[in-house]
């Protein structure tokens, strides 16, 4: 009988997909069922909202014609001319007059008359004058009277201004103020203090449109102050976005919005609990879920039990295929099951035989490589010890025939062995580098780490280069860095790359130019620059100038010495450091080094080596 494929036996996948789909579905319905409860609450309350910031600006409204008539009344206006001209005012007449503010709801809440430069002439009601103070120009009036001044209402200067709110006493309040004007200037101020309160029609209004669970609140427009509807102080909301989204002071997300109520500080506001909002959705949306979850068990149920068959080869090979990721070169899957899983069987374990034949012949030549490696560091050094030894001697000599202890010597004989003394120093310093190089291979370089002031160590590299730049005429710069500028760094390696790096550009900067030396923080790091007037280097031989025994171009070093061990040895160093060694890349242009360290505490910072100078030319 001819066998199946294995996309017959897909149950698994098919009840996956059977799963994901009715989980989508579940969560675009659920989520659609959300956005349009949430959509309809928010405009309810909206709505409800600007109905109460309206209702506001309408009772302003007719507060200003209730105060109209007595801020134009003969008595306040003579009582204000007594007033402002040092004499005594009729207080009996002004009383009077101002009484008519008073309803019976206000229980004894004041009404006063001020003059325009902050001296009260008559209240009614209880007294609660407070001190107040009008600065020139932009005065400074509390906020229990709110004056303001003509300047900074522009068209509103005659029109009733609304104080912020504030609490006393447990209860909120707020003055109402009316300038009294005469021939365009103001002459006094009318006040009353009322109590925050919603009327009863009001309320029964906005629940109507919002419901039970809405709250009310009133606050100050620089949200500094907050009141529940009742005319009680509250805890001021949390507002992510505005007109949307709040916290309240238990960290509750409540649906929120805002009306500021017509030309005042005051802002209405209103909440509703989101867990309420939402509370619909859900009860709408859970016997759709659990239909939906007792189908997708069955449909799944029935899928594993078609389908465990099929999945037990792809697991051998998942598992061979993990255990072969961690190394284990011998894993094999047996190859058996259907047509396909037979074939796919049979490919990896082809393909594992093949990395496993793989891995030992790359172990084989890393070993090969590695005892390969060994053996050169351990050559260069044996060599370089080696060669030293009959060099010294030479010098040794050398030193003998000069101070004349083997019998006298001429001037020809003395220039001749100053060549030489030269040639056996050039010598050493050849091998010393490739000695240093076999070190550092061989990580054998010790790191002795500590905290060096870099604008003193800067300061007396010249001492060591000076000569070799005076004898080709190129001037040294040396910028000044923060005082407090310090790295973390092996002192003598320090000066070992920064001393190469000098030498480096003095020997490729021509005759007549000059080498800058500076430093500045970057990020955590400390890095020093130094940057030459040479013949630059080109882009794609940046990387290669960092490599043991490579050098520029001929056409570029033909007359210059050295093995190309410097840069590869100092920026081993660097790196040994924790830090770095880079070059920018400017044909032409000079070469500009860039070696990064870690910053350290300046306080920390070990002080200069006696002797190190500070020759080196500063920058204006």
């Amino acid at each position: 009988m001819k066998e199946l494929p294995l996309r017959v036996k897909l149950p698994l996948l098919m009840s996956l997909v059977l799963a994901g789909t009715v989980g989508v579905a579940l969560l675009a319905t659920y989520g659609s069922l959300r956005r349009t409860q949430l959509q309809i609450v928010e405009e309810r309350l909206a709505r409800a909202t600007r109905q109460l910031a309206t209702l506001g600006a309408a009772s302003i409204s007719a507060q200003h014609a209730r105060f109209q008539p007595v801020a134009n009344d003969s008595a306040v206006r003579r009582a204000l001319a007594s007033a402002n001209a040092g004499r005594p005012a009729n207080k009996s007449s002004v009383e009077r007059a101002i009484a008519k503010l008073l309803t019976p709801l206000d229980s004894g809440l004041p009404a006063e008359l001020w003059t325009g430069d902050a001296r009260r002439v008559a209240f009614v009601g209880n007294d609660v004058r407070v001190r107040i103070r009008v600065a020139p120009g932009k005065p400074e009036l509390p906020m229990r009277l709110a004056f303001v001044a003509d300047a900074d209402t522009g068209r509103l200067r005659d029109s009733l201004r609304v104080s912020p709110l504030y609490s006393e006493s447990g209860r909120v309040f707020f003055w109402f103020t009316m300038p009294i004007r005469d021939r365009g200037t103001t002459i006094g101020y009318i006040t009353q203090q009322r109590r925050l309160t919603i009327g009863p029609n009001a309320l029964r209004t906005l629940r109507d449109l919002s419901g039970d669970s809405v709250s009310l609140y009133y606050r100050n427009s620089d949200a500094g102050f907050w009141a529940s509807g009742t005319g009680v102080a509250a805890a001021g909301l949390q507002v992510d976005t505005p007109r949307s989204i709040a916290r309240d002071s238990t960290g509750d997300h409540v649906l929120y919005h805002e009306e500021r109520i017509g030309n005042t500080p005051l802002v209405a506001a209103m909440t509703i609990p989101e867990r309420f909002v939402l509370a619909r959705p859900r009860r709408s949306f859970e016997p759709v879920m659990y239909l939906a979850i007792i189908l997708t068990i069955l449909g799944v149920a029935i899928a594993w039990a078609i389908g465990s068959r099929v999945a037990r080869p792809v697991t051998q090979i998942t598992s061979a295929a993990e255990a072969l990721a961690t190394g284990d070169y011998e894993a094999r899957v047996p190859e058996q099951g259907d047509l396909e899983v037979r074939q796919l069987a049979t490919a990896f374990n082809k393909m594992a035989a093949e990395i496993q034949e793989g891995r030992a012949a790359l172990q084989a030549q890393t070993a090969q490589a590695r005892a390969a490696s060994n053996a050169k560091s351990e050559f260069l050094t044996t060599m370089s010890h080696e060669l030293r030894t009959p060099l010294n001697a030479i010098g040794g000599y050398v030193e003998l025939l000069e101070m004349e202890l083997r019998g006298p010597v001429n001037d020809t004989q003395r220039r001749d062995l100053e060549r030489i003394k030269q040639s056996q120093q050039h010598l050493l310093g050849l091998i010393s580098g490739v000695l240093d190089l076999a070190r550092v291979e061989a990580g054998k370089i010790a790191y002795d780490l500590a905290t060096v002031a870099v604008d003193p160590f800067l300061s007396g590299m010249d001492a060591l280069v000076a000569p070799q730049a005076a004898a080709k005429q190129i001037s040294l710069v040396h910028e000044p860095s923060e005082g407090s500028l310090a790295v973390i760094a092996d002192r003598e390696k320090l000066r070992q790359v920064v001393l190469n790096l000098l030498s480096n550009a003095i020997r490729h900067t021509p005759s007549g130019g000059s080498i800058t030396l500076s430093a500045s923080p970057s990020m955590g790091n400390v890095v020093v620059v130094i940057e030459d007037t040479g013949p630059g280097i080109p882009k794609d031989k940046a990387e290669h100038v960092f490599e043991p025994f490579v050098q520029l171009d001929r056409t570029l070093t033909a007359t210059r010495e050295g093995l190309g061990l410097g840069l590869s040895i100092s920026r081993d160093l660097a790196r040994g450091m924790s830090g770095d060694l880079k070059v920018e890349p400017r044909d032409g242009h000079g070469a500009r080094f860039l070696l990064t360290l870690p910053r350290g505490n300046p306080s920390l910072a070990i002080e200069p080596h006696t002797g190190e100078s500070r020759a080196v030319a500063r920058s204006g």
